[in-house]
């Protein structure tokens, strides 16, 4: 019987806010592979001997009895088991010894390891017996959606002026990623002539409450706290300078806002996460361990013409080396195709 269905954890449905990670990979696999989201059921053998390969991902809280019986039984068939390690830890969440626990058993069960980092390999739980299974495969570019669009009509929506220095923090407003410690810093730093933009839908309205009331007192800071479609963030991505990724709470070791950033020619403000660790000798971006305020002054008096040059730098890095032929190649190598 021919294995050539994927199962990915989580799937996506058409007309949903799925990230665009998920729907990029999934499109990547389904370029060989019939790929659905649903593990067998103890008793479906047949349904099992179809499947080549279950994908993991961002599972460790979900991870429940029946789906680890689950997934023994399709390695057991010869189903090979895939996690993508993307953080040392779930974002949000209190360490506990059940988040825990699950983390070292899809460590120790799992086939292969995904790695978006080289650096990240030094986290892989239960080093001497798990390292072995580490596949470093690059994360995939982010294409773009708005080829063509008029800018200067994207600065009139939000009254911001050509020659004006644009800071923007984007994607989900949640609290690891210390949003407030950006806008802190913003309204330290008082730059003329430099905006900070935040845009994205926050996780409850409690946080959207706290983020206003920061902001309450600085007309430079803009907020656009909803969905923002994939057009509208390419757009502002566009006419933004540099893009500030402020996380603090330890969890992180890759960054999918780095990538698309960069995939669109644009330069950023990272902490010492394992992905920056991997590319800091390029020198296109600006990583950081402590002081904030530090990197935003220097990307700031670095100028326009400056961060241009970086990020087109980091752009032409990661259509050389994250580009949708070499990540597939890649895929598809775990599996001998």
């Amino acid at each position: 019987m021919k294995r050539d269905t994927i199962i990915y954890i989580p799937y996506w449905m058409r007309r949903s806010k799925t990230n665009e990670y998920t729907i990029n990979m999934i499109r990547l696999l389904q370029e060989r592979y019939v790929v659905n989201g649903d593990l067998a059921e103890p008793f479906e053998i047949s349904k099992m001997l179809q499947i080549k390969a279950v994908f993991l991902n961002w599972i460790e809280q979900d991870l429940n009895t029946k789906m680890k019986i689950q997934l023994l039984l399709h390695q057991l068939l010869g189903v090979q088991i895939i996690w993508v390690f993307h953080n040392k830890y779930p974002h949000d969440t209190e360490q506990d010894e059940y988040i825990l626990r699950n983390i070292q058993w899809i460590a120790n069960h799992s086939n292969v390891i995904i790695l978006h980092s080289k650096s990240s390999i030094k986290y892989i739980p239960n080093q001497k017996r798990n390292r072995r299974k580490a596949v470093y495969i690059p994360h995939l570019l982010y294409e773009s959606h708005n080829d063509g669009t008029d800018l200067d009509n994207v600065r009139i929506k939000y009254k911001i002026m050509q020659d004006e220095f644009v800071f923007l923090i984007f994607g989900r407003i949640r609290p690891y990623k210390n949003i407030e410690e950006g806008i802190e810093t913003f309204c330290k730093l008082k730059l003329p002539h430099a905006k900070l933009i935040i845009a994205g839908k926050p996780s409850d309205n409690q946080y959207a409450d706290k983020l206003k009331m920061l902001c309450r007192d600085n007309p430079d800071i803009i907020l656009d706290l909803q969905f923002i479609s994939n057009i509208m963030l390419d757009n502002l991505i566009d006419i933004s300078d540099v893009v500030i990724m402020p996380y603090k709470d330890g969890s992180s070791m890759n960054s999918g806002v780095m990538i698309q950033a960069f995939s669109r020619g644009k330069t950023v403000i990272v902490p010492d996460i394992c992905m920056a660790q991997d590319m800091m000798e390029q020198r296109f971006f600006y990583m950081y361990e402590n002081s904030l305020g530090q990197v935003m002054m220097k990307a700031y008096k670095n100028g326009k013409k400056t961060n241009k040059a970086m990020g087109e730098r980091a752009k032409e890095y990661v259509y050389r080396n994250n580009n949708w032929e070499k990540v597939k190649k890649k895929m598809y190598g775990l599996f001998g195709d």
